[in-house]
């Protein structure tokens, strides 16, 4: 892809990236997230909706989902609990259940369950390679969209047609032609592959990778996990505009 900033979220078929340069949008699914590295180049940001850095069992919650689901108030909810390392390796529901609870105290939800797979994958790839790991940064949609908001979340529920409205709206303020990016998009690839909400979530991610001097990192401290990977999440302040 020919851009310089991108945004990634996972889908049904792999993972769909937005890039953006210059106002332009264009995307592509991938059905591997390493591919999808090699093909955004030497892109200065990639802002991809997954957990980077895991905590330990024994280690208590991640600081930056505390911090996102405080944030975001009644949208709290869209923030899963990342799960503990020791899951990525659990064949089942069932096992990977009992293990957080006999690690940490906690059980786990089924959305994260459902993801452990692309999070596993995206571990994998930050373990192995010095590209994905320099460039590889974690965001997350709904904090995207409140950043852009001037710090108020959502009114409404992102699969909701009002919610849908709501959140393309407020892209378009940014860029005039998303709207028919979007289309284009749901032409392209069958619901089978990738769906609206995903194509919203990777677009806001790109306008967030596009807008560096706003970024606010949460925890500020660059909390790491036990491999050295830094777990924040990154979204646009643009409280003060």
């Amino acid at each position: 892809m020919s851009a310089r900033h991108f945004g990634v979220d996972g889908c049904r078929a792999g993972w769909f990236c937005v890039g953006l340069e210059g106002g332009k949008l264009s995307g592509d699914l991938y059905p591997g997230l390493s591919s999808l590295v090699e093909a955004t180049g030497r892109a200065g940001s990639v802002l991809v909706d997954i957990p980077v850095g895991l905590k330990a069992g024994s280690e208590g919650p991640r600081q930056c989902d505390v911090l996102a689901r405080q944030h975001l108030g009644k949208r709290a909810s869209s923030v899963f609990s990342a799960p503990i390392r020791e899951l990525l390796e659990a064949g089942s529901y069932a096992e990977a259940n009992a293990l957080s609870r006999a690690l940490s105290g906690k059980g786990l939800s089924k959305q994260t369950w459902n993801i452990c797979g692309k999070i596993r994958e995206a571990d994998r790839l930050l373990q192995t390679s010095d590209s994905a790991r320099q460039r590889l940064r974690e965001a997350h949609p709904e904090l995207c969209f409140y950043g852009l908001n001037h710090g108020r979340p959502m009114q409404h529920a992102k699969r909701s047609q009002a919610g849908f409205e709501e959140r393309l709206a407020l892209l378009a303020r940014h860029l005039p032609d998303v709207r028919p990016f979007l289309d284009n998009m749901l032409i392209r690839y069958p619901r089978s592959q990738l769906a609206r909400d995903d194509v919203l979530d990777a677009t806001v991610c790109a306008l967030t990778a596009s807008l560096p001097a706003s970024w606010r990192h949460i925890p500020e401290n660059g909390e790491r996990d036990r491999t050295g990977l830094t777990m924040e999440i990154i979204f646009p302040d643009l409280s003060s505009t």
